[in-house]
């Protein structure tokens, strides 16, 4: 390498980072505007022949927010009530002699204790966290809608513009044509397999089971049905941890044990086997990803992103395994012919 190859090098290397800088804040809105194109293209591809590249980009783009964004935003918002009022629901509830139990803490151990007090601090501590301030809440919706503008944006041009961009990294890619195919192929079949084995097997598991919450009259069934949702993508865990007390609370709480045992069956019968028989239908064995990658994608996801990150985090390990798989086949085919 010489000079001038250095210098520019770095000068690439130094403007990569402050693009990066500029959009990591919205990284998550940026994979998130990649996932979309990446479902919608092969409807894309079909519905252009009939009204051209931009037409066809721009219908789908708009029922994207009709159909997907907008409903998403609107149960946010009703989980974050649901969240609310719960956490005001154990804020009135007692489920203990609180002035009893003060006593005997003070007759065992000598200390005072003002356990409402604690309680609700910790209950304020946690709504604060999980909602935050009214400056938080205004800064975060402001982050939201720049992103979400951001995004929208991003998968037009994701959508009308995908084959110049696919030949401008071809080219731009010092790899050979035959194992450029093969790598893009490894990352579509990984990425289908991730979506819709763990994506939308997490999703119709999780908003089945809140139908069951929801028949049986659980109180706040929107808020747990996200919660399911949420460990629907963590294997082992599961669903289970929701619903099993759910049924508990039923039978013990609100004194129904038709509609705990209902419950009950329906968990163990219906929801719990979605994954057993969903999962083999949808998923190519081949290109299916190991619960333990699953589980650190899905906490590494939303550690970094956020809540996208439950569906980012592990696409992002598919592809990364799909390079893996590239360079073990590949990897002799890259040295240089002199070596």
């Amino acid at each position: 390498m010489n000079l001038p190859q250095g210098i520019l090098i770095g000068l690439i290397l130094a403007l990569g980072a402050v693009a990066g800088a500029m959009f990591w804040s919205f990284l998550g809105y940026l994979f998130g505007a990649v996932i979309l194109a990446f479902i919608l293209y092969p409807v894309h591809v079909r519905l252009r022949q009939y009204i051209g590249h931009r037409i066809s980009a721009a219908l789908l783009v708009m029922l994207t927010i009709v159909l997907a964004i907008l409903p998403v935003l609107a149960i946010s918002g009703i989980v974050i009530e649901d969240a609310r009022e719960l956490s005001e629901s154990i804020n009135q509830t007692r489920f203990i002699d609180v002035e009893q139990t003060e006593e005997l803490i003070q007759e065992r151990t000598g200390q005072e204790i003002d356990i409402q007090e604690t309680i609700n601090e910790l209950i304020q501590s946690i709504t604060t966290f999980s909602v935050g301030s009214f400056s938080q809440i205004l800064t975060t919706v402001v982050d939201v809608a720049i992103g979400m503008f951001l995004m929208i944006f991003l998968l037009y041009y994701f959508l009308k513009d995908r084959e110049p961009f696919m030949r401008w990294l071809k080219d731009l890619t010092p790899f050979p044509g035959h194992v450029q195919d093969m790598l893009y192929k490894e990352m579509n079949d990984t990425t289908w397999a991730v979506i819709k084995g763990h994506v939308l097997v997490a999703i119709v598991q999780g908003s089945v089971a809140g139908i069951g919450l929801f028949v049986t009259g659980v109180p706040n069934f929107i808020f747990w049905t996200f919660v399911m949702i949420i460990l629907a993508f963590i294997p082992i865990i599961g669903t289970v941890l929701v619903w099993g007390p759910a049924a508990i609370y039923l039978m013990v709480v609100m004194g129904r044990p038709t509609a705990a045992f209902f419950l009950a069956t329906y968990g163990f019968l219906v929801v719990s086997l979605i994954d057993n028989f969903l999962r083999p239908i949808v998923v190519d064995r081949g290109s299916d990803l190991h619960p333990a990658v699953i589980l650190g994608g899905v906490l590494g996801g939303v550690y970094l992103f956020g809540v996208v990150g439950l569906f980012i985090g592990p696409i992002i390990l598919g592809v990364f395994k799909s390079t893996l798989t590239v360079y073990r086949d590949h990897y002799d085919e890259l040295q240089p012919s002199g070596n």
